[in-house]
């Protein structure tokens, strides 16, 4: 990248960033009453499924899918660099090989992340049922 390309791109996250605070700043004032709204939809709606004696397969199997989505997360942020570093890369041959190079490295840790988390779904629904199998087997 170009010292220009890389003051435009730094410019633009500064502005996006600087937004982003700015518009938390208005939001405070109405933020107590939203925070018990969606304090009170967050209860009603959870009110049934969360359940404080958390099995060990369970927390392992959030903890896996935390850690699944949180690298699905870093493959589409490098997508998207990839396919910026592609349009800025003005026909240089060096820069679109590298860009390209980029996009399918990124597709093919996103398609491993998703086999990976399918697989560890299953494996984790099938820990689960089997250990309530065998507790409901030995009462």
């Amino acid at each position: 990248m170009t010292l220009t390309s890389k003051r435009i791109i730094s410019l633009g996250l500064a502005l996006f960033l600087l937004a982003g605070f700015a518009s938390l700043g208005l939001a405070q004032e109405s933020s107590s009453s939203a925070t018990a709204t969606i304090s009170q939809g967050l209860e009603n709606t959870a009110s049934g499924t969360y359940s404080s004696s958390l099995t060990l397969t369970a927390f392992i199997g959030n903890l896996i899918q935390a850690l699944l989505t949180a690298t699905g997360i870093v493959f589409l942020v490098i997508t998207v660099l990839g396919g910026i570093s592609y349009m800025i890369a003005n026909g240089d041959d060096t820069k679109i090989k590298k860009a390209k190079g980029m996009i399918v490295n990124a597709l093919v840790g996103l398609v491993i992340i998703v086999g990976a988390y399918a697989l560890t779904s299953y494996v984790v629904s099938a820990l689960s049922e089997a250990s309530t199998a065998s507790s409901t087997t030995t009462s």
